[in-house]
């Protein structure tokens, strides 16, 4: 039986100042409601010691198929919920890391 490896999925997020408070009061429940799909087994928020306003949500999966289910399915409307509530105040980029 091979051997699954553990995931880490990273969106690390640059807020405008003015949108920080808002965008941390949507972001708690938008962890929660990730640690609900097939898969996800931790999520934590993070912020950058020198810029406030970059905000990393670092996301624990099981292994890539959960990771690949994902991408498949939710990301689309998830990812979509932050950009229509905070537009141009929101940049977001994100990595994908594979346990060795």
């Amino acid at each position: 039986m091979p051997q699954t490896k553990e995931i880490l999925y990273e969106v690390i997020a640059s807020i405008a100042p003015e949108a920080r408070g808002d965008y941390l009061d949507w972001l708690k429940p938008h962890v929660s409601e990730m640690l609900t799909f097939d898969g996800f087994v931790s999520g934590e928020i993070f912020v950058s010691a020198e810029d406030e306003c970059e905000i990393t949500s670092v996301y624990r999966l099981k292994d890539m198929a959960a990771m690949d289910a994902y991408l498949a399915g939710p990301a689309k409307k998830m990812r979509a919920d932050g950009v229509t509530r905070f537009g141009g105040a929101l940049v977001a980029r994100r990595r994908i890391l594979e346990a060795l």
